[in-house]
């Protein structure tokens, strides 16, 4: 099925831009890629069992995803990824579920642009933003976010398109049902000063009815040539709390160091802490539940044969610590990432 369904896709967009009869059709797909990530992972927990330490480990197919995107005229883009080997989290275990995005853009100006369809949730950091396919160990609060919803946004972009600033309205990340009307309002800047760049938001995303958790998320980039890294503090309240900052926090630190065409060497460490409410309590936080602390460290390598980024091995180990209970983690994989728009014989 999904399989005919990829078929019936490509087919439409070869037919209407063959029937087209203008320079430019009025219909395009300028991306096409199939994206696929395999790993095998080890981990220890010393202590887990009374008798002797536990180990897990084996294989697992990660991602198996088809992204696309194009142009309707002028004025509308249209943009798609699907994950194919498994949903997303969510309530519905249905294909539209394994949907990350399905939106369009309508340019109304040069300046001004409206989203509508399956967008990702604008929260801030660049940890949040990055290609899941990319995340090897991620922060409590990235494990849980469930990030693709339904909604749109009002977007506006300066004219050295240089900083983006966007308000939207979706359905809340927590919904259990369909038709729950409870939502998520979100306020993005996104910042480029060079080898300085901000992703940052404020959030307020309903729980239940009338009941909010709030979000100010600080995603801070420093790029410059062959060495990137960034800082992300995300401080998370609710208006019920009696102290709004520094009682449930999430930090992420990542740098990584290109050595070469061929190497990258990364780190990053995270910390998440909920301390606003006591533990078995009603949590207003559904990511990290009160009481919890958690932080990791990992150390790893990038290799890429073919010398671009098609190709990719990574080797990477961290250790975790959740309420002072240690685990250790080793993972090996393989990464393709296929143009499908560019084969060549």
């Amino acid at each position: 099925m999904r399989k005919a369904l990829l078929f019936t896709v490509l087919s439409l967009f070869c037919c209407l831009q063959a029937f087209s009869q203008d320079k430019k059709p009025f219909v395009t797909l300028d991306n096409l890629r199939l994206n696929t990530r395999v790993d095998y992972t080890l981990d220890y927990h010393p202590g887990y069992d009374t008798i002797a330490p536990s180990t897990d480990h084996g294989f697992a197919g990660k991602y198996l995803v088809v992204a696309l995107d194009g142009t309707l005229g002028n004025k509308f883009s249209y943009h798609l990824r699907q994950r194919i080997n498994a949903p997303n989290i969510g309530f519905a275990n249905t294909f539209f579920q394994g949907t990350d995005w399905a939106y369009l853009n309508w340019n109304f100006t040069d300046n001004f642009f409206l989203s509508a369809g399956k967008q990702v949730v604008a929260i801030g950091g660049w940890e949040y933003d990055s290609n899941p396919i990319d995340i090897y160990y991620g922060t409590e609060f990235w494990n849980n976010v469930c990030c693709y919803e339904v909604g749109a946004s009002l977007n506006y972009v300066d004219n050295a398109r240089k900083n983006q600033v966007l308000f939207q309205v979706c359905n809340s990340p927590f919904i259990n049902q369909a038709m729950q009307s409870i939502y998520a309002y979100n306020l993005m800047w996104y910042g480029d000063f060079g080898v300085f760049k901000t992703a940052y938001s404020v959030n307020m995303i309903e729980y239940e009815k009338g009941h909010f958790i709030n979000y100010i998320s600080l995603g801070n980039k420093l790029q410059f040539k062959g060495v990137e890294m960034y800082l992300d503090v995300l401080n998370r309240a609710s208006f019920e709390q009696e102290q709004f900052f520094g009682q449930d926090l999430t930090a992420i630190y990542g740098v990584g160091v290109d050595i070469g065409k061929k190497w990258i060497v990364f780190a990053k460490a995270g910390y998440d802490f909920n301390q606003a409410q006591l533990p078995n309590t009603e949590a207003y936080d559904q990511y990290v539940t009160p009481g919890k602390k958690v932080d990791f460290e990992s150390l790893g390598f990038e290799y890429y044969p073919l010398g671009d980024r098609n190709i990719r091995l990574h080797l990477c180990g961290s250790h975790t610590s959740v309420d002072g209970v240690s685990k250790y983690q080793a993972n090996l994989g393989l990464t393709w990432k296929i143009d499908l728009l560019n084969l060549k014989k």
